[in-house]
């Protein structure tokens, strides 16, 4: 599958107001704190179940998402993929360093990260069809990643969404460790 368009969601436990996120992003891109150029902040609190806050980059955004009525960070990739051997790999291990700044910034105190449970979604019908095929080459890809981020754990793949939606996968685990026990199996 040659999708260059890519997201993962890990879902936030104790997960703050969508407002705090507008400075702590703002300080990323001042401080550059990512290794990829951030250019601008934007507050879409007022979509129900939508973005909520978005960083956004040149090549990925990181949004402080409100879909499905669970907050998390989805970390984006919309150009610049690395090659399709490595970048749903690259890509968990964006949104887990996000995850991973998220838990460590002050101003955020208590949100932590559900780290047995992730979305990965391909916004990219030309090369992620949202057919059988394209799900069984998708899932053929997440599986190896899933078994070496959960490490031995019991782990499921779902397919989620519809036709009409982008092409999906949840991926669970019986138990995981933190978000930097993830980042260390995908580093």
């Amino acid at each position: 599958m040659e999708a260059q368009k890519l997201q993962v969601k890990i879902y936030a436990q104790n997960p703050p107001a969508p407002d705090q996120l507008v400075p702590v992003f703002h300080r990323w891109i001042r401080e550059r704190v990512l290794d990829e150029q951030a250019m601008d902040v934007a507050d879409y609190e007022h979509v129900h179940h939508g973005p909520g806050v978005v960083l956004i980059g040149y090549a990925f955004d990181y949004y402080w998402d409100l879909g499905e009525g669970r907050p998390g960070l989805v970390y984006a990739r919309k150009r610049d993929a690395p090659p399709p051997a490595t970048r749903i790999v690259d890509a968990v291990r964006r949104a887990l360093v996000g995850c991973k700044v998220l838990e460590q910034e002050a101003t955020l105190s208590g949100l932590t990260f559900r780290t047995d449970e992730l979305l990965v979604r391909l916004p990219d019908r030309l090369h992620a069809p949202v057919t059988e095929l394209g799900y069984s080459a998708f899932h053929a890809e997440l599986r190896p990643l899933a078994e070496e981020l959960f490490a031995g754990e019991k782990i499921t793949i779902e397919r989620v969404g519809g036709e009409r939606d982008m092409l999906g996968a949840r991926i669970k685990a019986a138990s995981a460790g933190s978000v930097a026990d993830l980042l260390a199996r995908v580093s």
